[in-house]
Formats: structure tokens, sequence, C-alpha cells
């Protein structure tokens, strides 16, 4: 049987490359010019919430209770742990999570900073001289589509391989 969060995980993937190819594809230089930070903050929430579907869709696979209390891989594991479960998968998933120079990592930081409002330092003036707020943001964010494209390619095949060793199991 499949589980609805494959689906998800699916859908949530396929709105990340409909995105991105919408800004490839656009001829309009002003688009690829301003848009780009927009494209892969969108692609970053939408892969965020595959990653926390896919944890649950590994949570289904293993026939965990409580898939519902699965927050983040540290969670997967524990929880399926309290069931005497130790997947591979899970595993994986957690390590990719504590790594702090892996692509998770950097997807999940980068996308819980855009949950995070910006600090206004104090006004200053710009090159027209009009007033203008400064903000800090507590940590600097490459938006990139670039960026972004490499995290959903890596989502991509974590979640194929990972589907693979599942149904072997």
């Amino acid at each position: 049987m499949q589980s609805s969060y494959l689906s998800a995980v699916n859908q949530k993937l396929l709105f990340s490359r409909q995105l991105i190819a919408l800004f490839e594809h656009s001829q309009n230089p002003r688009v690829k010019q301003s848009a780009g930070a927009a494209v892969a903050q969108s692609v970053t929430v939408q892969l965020h919430q595959a990653w926390l579907w896919h944890c649950r869709d590994v949570a289904s696979s293993y026939k965990l209770k409580e898939i519902d209390l699965v927050d983040s891989a540290d969670s997967l594991v524990a929880l399926l742990a309290e069931q005497g479960k130790t997947p591979g998968e899970a595993t994986e998933l957690q390590n990719l999570q504590g790594d702090p120079v892996s692509w998770v990592s950097d997807m999940l930081k980068a996308s819980g900073s855009l949950y995070r409002l910006p600090i206004i330092r104090k006004a200053e003036m710009d090159v027209d001289r009009l007033p203008m707020i400064a903000l800090d943001a507590p940590e600097v964010v490459d938006w990139s589509v670039e960026r972004a494209t490499a995290w959903l390619d890596s989502m991509q095949e974590l979640v194929n391989r990972q589907r693979e060793m599942m149904v072997e199991f």
C-alpha cells in the first residue's frame, strides 16, 4: 500500500522543479534578475515540507505508531528506537540533519531563516539621498536558484535511493 506521505513528497518535489523551470525558461531579463531570490526561497519552503514528509514516509514504511509526532530526523530515530527499530534510512536522515556541512543542514538553516524577522539597525541614506532602513539578518543566506536546484537534486536522489532500500525491506 502506498503511503500518502510518498505522494506528498512527490508533489513538493514536482512543485520545486516547476518553480525552477518557470524561472529558467523566462525570457525576461528583469524577471531573471529580480525573481531569483523569490524562486529560491519558494523552492526552499517546498523542500523543507518534502523533507518533513519524507521523514514521515520512512516512519510509515516502518509501521511507526505515532507518525504525526515526527517533526525531524531526530524525532524519527527516537520514536522508531522506542519500538525497537533502527532502520538505516532514519539513521542516514539523522546524520544528514546533524552534520553542519551537509546539504540538508544547509537547507534546513536557510528554511528556518525565512521565519525570522530581520533586525532593524538604523535609517541610512542611499545614493539618491533617500532614507533606507538597514536590516541585519541573523545569518546571510545565498538565495540563488543554483543553490536551490542543488538542494532539489540532492533531495530527489536521497528520496529515490531510500525508497528503493525500503522496497527491499
